[in-house]
């Protein structure tokens, strides 16, 4: 499996979504797992938007990091 990590801090909702959208559309084809950095203080407002709103065909399962909170992992068909 491919792993990609994606740091969104310092970003605004609308910037980190145009970032997951694009790297989602240009990840390899097959298991791809996002691990999304978003923060866990700041970032609840990112942490809601992907685990909540990112959405695209290619996505097969969204899930928390048991114990950080900050984290996100974002699993591609």
């Amino acid at each position: 499996m491919t792993v990609i990590t994606v740091d969104l801090h310092n970003m605004t909702k609308f910037e980190a979504r145009n970032k997951l959208v694009s790297v989602i559309r240009t990840a390899p084809q097959g298991s791809v797992e996002l691990r999304v950095i978003h923060g866990c203080n700041n970032g609840n407002i990112l942490q809601q938007m992907v685990r909540n709103e990112l959405k695209s065909p290619r996505i097969d399962y969204i899930q928390g990091v048991i114990g950080n909170d900050g984290q996100t992992l974002v699993f591609l068909k």
